[in-house]
């Protein structure tokens, strides 16, 4: 029987290698800005808000200088006590790169890459 798809595509979702190299152990807050300074979530339909132009994570905003994303995950919606939507951007910046994660109308650092 011949598959319907390719069975060596990426899984949906997925993110993009590499994998970061810290994942912190606690949850790091940060800000996505667009180019007015005003707050980036994630729509009910994992669209972003607007185009990300700075970044905060403890300390000022940084300019960005790539980013990539979102990718969803909506997890076990079929059971509303366990179900779980976030989706992750990835951004890049003079210094850093960094793995987010949109959760309850927030961002986090998930990740940092080298």
């Amino acid at each position: 029987r011949v598959p319907r798809a390719d069975p060596d595509a990426p899984w949906p979702g997925r993110l993009p290698a590499p994998s970061p190299r810290l994942v912190p152990s606690r949850p790091v807050p940060a800000a996505v800005l667009d180019e007015t300074g005003s707050d980036i979530g994630v729509s009910a339909r994992f669209e972003l808000t607007g185009r990300p132009r700075r970044v905060a994570v403890n300390g000022p905003p940084r300019e960005v200088r790539g980013w990539a994303g979102p990718w969803p995950a909506d997890e076990r919606w079929w059971e509303p006590d366990s179900a779980h939507r976030c989706a992750r951007l990835q951004v890049l910046t003079e210094d850093s790169a960094l793995l987010l994660v949109w959760e309850h109308d927030l961002w986090t650092v998930e990740g940092v890459y080298d």
